[in-house]
């Protein structure tokens, strides 16, 4: 049973998504059907970021120090919701999902739910080849070695149960939290969810900021040995 009083948080990463930010926030706020805490973890955007999320009405935060995961760890220290839900700023996934993405915690049907790119629909110049390439590998590797049966582990779009997050070693401050989110959800016998959802090419005026070497190294030592 779904309780009503029950509070979702969700903490948008954020880095010069000015052109996405605000559509992200109005899905989120015209699709939840809970009380929902929105806040941006913003690392000095100078593009009108700022400016765009206080016009929202939603909470701003600076994070001076670099690093994707950092961001996140931020946003997670300023959460006082039930769930977190981490979404990325550049409107390349479905917003609207998120009752969809809540409801499995919610209801106490898991502890971590995906949404899943792979397993669900890529839009044509979503996801460039390489990119696909190294999450199918991540993913099957991540499966392998932690005895799981996910389809999407480097999704962007993801829940977690606030009780989850305080058992969980949050050692990452890059682009690997991710993953650890992962490996140390199964390494504690948390149960993960996951539906398949649509993932959106970016806007035009949207540029991806990963560095997919320095990624995928990341990554895949935290894979094998459970660290960065």
């Amino acid at each position: 049973m779904i309780k009503n009083d029950f509070i979702v948080s969700v903490v948008i990463p954020a880095f010069k998504e000015g052109k996405t930010i605000q559509k992200v926030i109005r899905d989120l706020k015209g699709s939840s059907s809970y009380d929902t805490q929105i806040i941006v973890v913003d690392g000095y955007s100078n593009d009108g970021t700022e400016e765009i999320v206080k016009e929202e009405n939603v909470e701003f935060v600076s994070e001076s120090r670099v690093g994707y995961g950092r961001a996140i760890k931020t946003g997670i220290n300023h959460a006082k919701g039930d769930v977190v839900v981490i979404i990325d700023a550049d409107d390349t996934y479905e917003a609207g999902d998120i009752d969809k993405l809540v409801k499995p915690l919610l209801k106490e049907e898991a502890d971590v739910c995906l949404a899943s790119r792979l397993g669900g629909t890529l839009l044509p110049g979503a996801m460039p080849r390489m990119n696909l390439f190294g999450n199918r590998m991540f993913t099957l590797m991540y499966n392998l070695l932690y005895s799981q049966n996910v389809t999407d582990t480097q999704t962007g779009f993801r829940a977690l149960t606030k009780s989850a997050i305080k058992h969980l070693d949050l050692y990452s401050d890059g682009m690997g939290l991710s993953t650890v989110f992962l490996t140390e959800a199964a390494k504690r016998g948390l149960r993960i969810t996951e539906f398949p959802t649509l993932y959106k090419p970016r806007n035009n005026h949207s540029r991806s900021k990963l560095n997919r070497f320095k990624a995928g190294w990341e990554i895949f030592r935290i894979l094998l040995s459970g660290q960065a």
